[in-house]
């Protein structure tokens, strides 16, 4: 199933990038703008660029076009009538390639202050800071990121990494497990390789990975949505990550190559109908694979990767938008035994430990105006992910070995409305369902082959209405899901409300609430789905176009939670918790401060800092730490560019950015080192649940980029270097049956990734 799809994609992927090269000489900025409620495109309406004083209206399709523009960075406003003004920071232009927007406006029965966002395509006029919008650009601008969205979360408050080595995120000190991921909107199992990588157990793990299987080149924007999702979505508790895809240039055919240590990544889009329909695809091999292929020795462990993604854009008739997208990636980590003279630890002792993932999604999204306050929207995805894992020792009686599987079948059917002078209103109905299963085979005493499986349906209608008044904005969702085939069998009313006040230009405050399920995961007996209630209130101030600050506070409860105490799913990651009926309830109390200023030239930055107390009841009742409970966690993201003419009168970028990590560290239960040494592996007294701390992790990062324009095409080469001061920040402490005690492994140290990247 897997090896078909995936290699079927291959095969189209390289015919389209053998195609005609067509080049371009002019720096272009161009788009369209269109109604965010009906998607009828809004003719007359206004895109005004401040620096360099020049504007222009959408024609009778909804299209601007700037072009001969200079390279560099860019406010980009855009106004129309009845209709909320939005302004796009960090935009960014180069040559070689253009920059095209889609632009959705919202109708307003009242005109508040202009919404000032990132280059996103939707104003969000309740600036919740439970709502961050990850643009491609910053993905590919902030430091040490490897171009992955989950990563670039870690720069904002309440977010932060479970290891150096892989994007597990733990979300204001709740386990990575309460966290999904969507794709255009859909639920999709894990998109990301070496999903086994930086965990305790080195077993797969359904919430992150080494490298997002997503390519950058791709990606328009990510949002990410901490405990605090519209009605519309569903089955996550902590956080979700909804990826979405840019279309392809539908005017011009464009590539990219970039080659780097993360990988060697080839994207070709164009029209597939001029000025219509459009292709974008990329594929995309490791170069540490590439170099295994060539014969270069790296080490003891072979780690490769490829993927190969797609979006391809029909547009109908009066409106409407037909997209059909496709996710497929496999990945491998193979161990290969050092001479026994070299051996440090008790890794060293296995002469196998092979790693394998093949990854799959496909899907198609499509909506249509009805009328000219009305619009359908459909879409469904299949997606599906399987993760072995062998592991043999001589000096062990059985293997290690492991086999996780997963798919999921999601649509979503909806139908939005305006009802001005009362905002608009959407109601629709996702649908979901689950088939999972992990089987283990355990490598100490005689428990043989362990299993668990598990499938059902959640099916939820909802309701979500948004309202402008005067100042006031509001957005009430409900969303009610069945969970059929699961063993309760229940159903549950998941309110959502989210209200802003604007008390002057610079000033909103405002609520969130929010109920949410999600379902158990394989590693968890299927009891019925965790629950999880968010309270939050928050102040933001724009200090000045392009700066703004924002504090919130929160409580947020979790309760059903798979498992008692110790033993409970908030202190798992990829760990199989044994049959039991209870269940276990978990609270977390924080407040953030978010600090930023936008990229619109000279520094930019971004601050965030976070404090909690996160806890959860044990068999006794006491309300103690949980093993996620970092306590606080703070980031510093900064830089500064510079731009000027060459010889040639060609503008070219330069640019030097620093980010700084510092958390608490993670919890952990101390080892019981006689019973580890009789079972020759690692016992933990849990007596007194996760009593130890780890050390406070602090990382420091480096990127330094210098991007060269010409007539016909751009390049930019780029050196990042995560953990620059070379920090030892501890992963976990461990019983080594070789070195026979407690040892510590560390993180990730001193990582220099340089790459080089060519747009034409």
């Amino acid at each position: 199933m897997f090896p078909s799809f995936f290699m079927r994609g291959i095969m189209i992927g390289l015919v389209l990038l053998l195609t005609t090269v067509s080049l371009h000489a002019q720096a272009t900025l161009r788009g369209s703008v269109r109604d965010a409620d009906n998607g009828l495109v809004l003719t007359g309406a206004t895109v005004y660029l401040p620096t360099i004083k020049k504007g222009v209206d959408t024609d009778s399709t909804g299209l601007f076009r700037f072009v001969d523009l200079p390279p560099g960075r860019y406010p980009v406003e855009i106004s129309y009538l009845g209709y909320q003004q939005l302004t796009l920071n960090e935009v960014l232009v180069s040559s070689g390639k253009e920059q095209v927007l889609d632009v959705l406006l919202q109708e307003a029965a009242t005109s508040l202050t202009a919404v000032t966002v990132k280059a996103s395509r939707e104003p969000r006029s309740n600036a919740s800071p439970n709502i961050l919008n990850l643009s491609q650009e910053e993905t590919l601008r902030f430091p040490a990121t490897f171009n992955d969205p989950a990563r670039l979360s870690t720069a904002y408050a309440g977010v932060s990494g479970a290891n150096d080595q892989a994007n597990h995120l733990i979300i204001r000190g709740q386990s990575p497990l309460g966290m999904n991921w969507r794709l255009e909107g859909l639920e999709i199992v894990n998109p990301n390789h070496t999903a086994n990588a930086g965990t305790f157990t080195d077993r797969s793990t359904l919430s992150g990975g080494g490298v997002n299987a997503l390519s950058a080149q791709l990606l328009q924007e990510a949002n990410f949505y901490l405990g605090a999702a519209p009605a519309g979505f569903g089955n996550a508790t902590t956080a979700l990550l909804d990826m979405r895809m840019r279309k392809g240039n539908n005017e011009q055919r464009e590539y990219t190559v970039q080659a780097g240590l993360i990988g060697i990544d080839l994207a070709a889009e164009g029209p597939i109908k001029s000025g219509k329909s459009s292709y974008l695809i990329n594929y995309r091999y490791s170069f540490t694979g590439l170099l295994s292929d060539l014969g270069v020795p790296l080490g003891n462990e072979d780690i490769r990767f490829q993927d190969l993604s797609f979006n391809l854009n029909f547009p109908g008739q009066k409106g409407g938008a037909l997209s059909i997208f496709g996710l497929f990636g496999r990945s491998s980590n193979e161990f290969m035994q050092p001479d026994s003279s070299e051996w440090e630890s008790e890794k060293e002792l296995y002469n196998t430990i092979d790693f394998n993932s093949e990854m799959a999604t496909l899907g198609l999204r499509w909506s249509q105006p009805q009328g000219d306050n009305g619009r359908w929207d459909f879409a469904a995805a299949w997606s599906g992910v399987q993760h072995q894992r062998l592991a043999i020792a001589p000096d062990l009686r059985n293997r290690e070995w492991d086999d996780l599987r997963q798919e999921k079948t999601s649509a979503q059917l909806s139908y939005r409305r305006k009802l001005l002078p009362f905002g608009s209103i959407t109601l629709g109905v996702e649908g979901l369902y689950i088939d999972q299963a992990v089987e283990r085979e355990f490598p100490f005493g005689s428990e043989g082959i362990a299993g668990r499986s598990s499938d059902g349906l959640v099916l939820s209608p909802y309701v979500d209405w948004r309202y402008q008044i005067k100042r006031l904005s509001l957005n009430l969702g409900w969303r009610l899901s069945n969970w059929i085939g699961w063993l309760d069998e229940s159903s549950y009313s998941e309110p959502r409300i989210a209200a802003a006040y604007l008390l002057n230009k610079k000033n909103t405050v405002g609520a969130d609430y929010v109920v949410s399920t999600q379902a158990p995961s394989p590693y968890e007996p299927a009891l019925r789905p965790r629950r999880s209630e968010l309270y939050s209130l928050y102040w933001n101030r724009q200090l000045e176009d392009s700066r703004k600050i924002s504090v919130q506070v929160y409580e947020q409860g979790l309760s059903q939670i798979a498992g008692i105490g110790v033993n409970s799913a908030i202190n798992q990651l990829e760990q199989i918790l044994p049959d039991t009926d209870g269940t276990t309830d978990a609270r977390t109390r924080g407040a953030e401060l978010t600090l930023q200023q936008f990229a619109t030239g000279g520094w930019w930055y971004v601050v965030g800092a976070s404090v909690f107390d996160a806890r959860y009841e044990d068999e006794q009742g006491e309300w103690v730490k949980s093993r996620f409970a970092q306590d606080f966690s703070a980031a510093l993201t900064l830089g500064k560019e510079w731009s000027g003419t060459d010889r040639q009168q060609q503008v070219n970028r330069f640019g030097f950015n620093v980010a700084v990590h510092y958390n608490g560290g993670l919890r952990a239960a101390p080892i019981d080192l006689m019973a580890s040494r009789a079972s020759r592996t690692t016992v933990f007294d849990f007596s007194n649940g996760f009593s130890e701390q780890l050390p406070a992790y602090f990382r420091g990062d480096l990127r330094i980029y210098y991007q060269k324009n010409r007539d016909n095409w751009s390049s930019m080469l780029s050196l990042d270097i995560q953990n620059v001061t070379g920090q030892q920040n501890a992963a976990y402490d461990y019983y080594d049956r070789f070195l026979d005690g407690v040892n510590r492994r560390y993180q990730l140290e001193f990582i220099p990734i340089i790459s080089y990247r060519i747009n034409f």
